[in-house]
């Protein structure tokens, strides 16, 4: 009777770590470390301090971290990866600069917390859902770092726009991103590290969260990635990951052709170049007639 009471009080207990409110506190607890509310959009300073809680837990506690569909710990890790948490983000008429860093900052936060999530020295993955999730929530989120960085560019002079260290830095940000989404093809092969149904919600979100991106990247970082989605969509262990993967397909290789097509348009009030006449002069056509 008494292990039966304390199976009965254990979810009572996580319950209370995770959602109870000191009485004169606006304060919230999950294992006895601070959180940030659940029930309102996360800023980059929430993301540390959730990152600071975690690593502590992390340090004490097997198997402590929020689970992506645990009955208790859900709502912490499905605010990690809300949609609402982009809204200040993508506010118009917040400060465009502002935007840009503080999506550039949450950005950060999400890689450290994915150094938290994921363990490669395991066999097995530990937190394979919660990773693989947080890892198509950081395309996202890269994605609309780039579209402000776009944003941002487009409203500086053009020379101010040739000058090196903006040129660098557009570089580097392209370089970030071909890196992040060439990373993220990359665990579908993981099949001995990450549950199958793991694997497939994560190629169903990939589908989803690569095209926003995808516009962006360099173009023979395009060429590659089309090679890799055909690959994994003909060869990959999973049937459901394929179906997922030619879904993707067309979607990508539409961009690259309207990419393609709008790169060799002419600019406009340019004329459009006259095809190459390989026709003989009107002199040398009127002696022959001679």
């Amino acid at each position: 009777m008494p292990n039966l009471t304390r199976r009965l009080l254990w979810p009572l207990a996580i319950l209370l770590l995770v959602l109870c409110r000191p009485t004169f506190s606006a304060d919230l607890y999950y294992l006895g470390q601070k959180i940030p509310d659940i029930k309102r959009p996360w800023t980059s300073a929430d993301y540390q301090l959730l990152i600071d809680a975690l690593k502590k837990i992390d340090e004490t506690q097997a198997n402590g971290l929020p689970r992506r569909s645990g009955e208790f710990t859900g709502p912490i890790y499905q605010r990690m990866v809300s949609e609402e948490n982009f809204r200040p983000q993508l506010n118009i008429y917040a400060p465009l600069e502002l935007r840009q860093n503080e999506a550039r900052e949450v950005l950060f936060k999400l890689k450290e917390l994915m150094r938290l999530y994921f363990n490669f020295r395991a066999a097995k993955q530990p937190y394979g859902a919660e990773a693989l999730g947080l890892m198509s929530y950081s395309l996202r989120e890269q994605a609309i770092l780039f579209n402000l960085t776009v944003e941002f560019w487009m409203t500086l002079a053009q020379n101010e726009q040739r000058n090196p260290v903006r040129l660098q830095g557009m570089q580097e940000a392209k370089a970030a991103a071909s890196m992040l989404t060439s990373s993220a093809l990359d665990y579908l092969g993981l099949t001995a590290q990450f549950d199958r149904q793991d694997l497939v919600l994560y190629s169903a979100e990939l589908s989803k969260q690569m095209p926003e991106l995808f516009i962006h990247l360099p173009a023979d970082v395009r060429a590659q990635l089309l090679m890799r989605v055909d690959e994994l969509a003909q060869k990959h262990a999973y049937s459901e990951v394929r179906e997922n993967m030619r879904d993707l397909l067309p979607v990508l290789q539409a961009i690259q052709d309207d990419v393609q097509k709008q790169l060799a348009a002419p600019a406009k009030g340019q004329a459009v170049p006259k095809g190459l006449d390989l026709s003989a002069p009107a002199e040398v056509e009127k002696k022959k007639g001679m």
